[in-house]
């Protein structure tokens, strides 16, 4: 099974190359089937690319400029002593890890304190209530 993965290369050190390309165990390092980057507003490069789950890749880019460079955010590098460079690598997890559900922030209510109690403790009658006075017998 597959995931789209992004490869994002950043402005410092895409520098003054305008074009690049993405090579590497995906594609069998095969420059001419590789995979073309996208200049960005930012100006860094950018491609998206389906990987299988649960491997590990090596990769690099080859910008326009001649430059073969490595990815600033590579999940780590592999020296080749063959050809004395390091290659990124990239590990594409088995399951994409679920954001952590959002939590809302809980506040105390402000509790008010009641109002003391005043001398007179009479009730409060309302007006509409008619006062009944009983009648004195004779």
């Amino acid at each position: 099974m597959t995931t789209k993965v992004t490869f994002q290369l950043s402005p410092n050190i895409v520098s003054s190359a305008s074009e690049g390309i993405l090579v590497g165990d995906f594609n069998n390092w095969d420059i001419n089937n590789a995979i073309k980057l996208k200049k960005q507003k930012d100006g860094s490069l950018k491609a998206i690319v389906p990987l299988e789950k649960g491997k590990t890749y090596s990769y690099r880019y080859l910008l326009n400029d001649g430059r073969w460079v490595n990815d600033d955010s590579a999940d780590g590098y592999h020296f080749v002593s063959e050809f004395q460079i390091e290659n990124c690598m990239i590990t594409v997890p088995n399951e994409v890890k679920k954001a952590a559900p959002k939590t809302k922030k809980v506040t105390t209510p402000k509790v008010e304190t009641a109002a003391k109690p005043t001398k007179s403790t009479k009730a409060t009658t309302s007006k509409s209530a008619k006062k009944v006075t009983p009648k004195a017998k004779k």
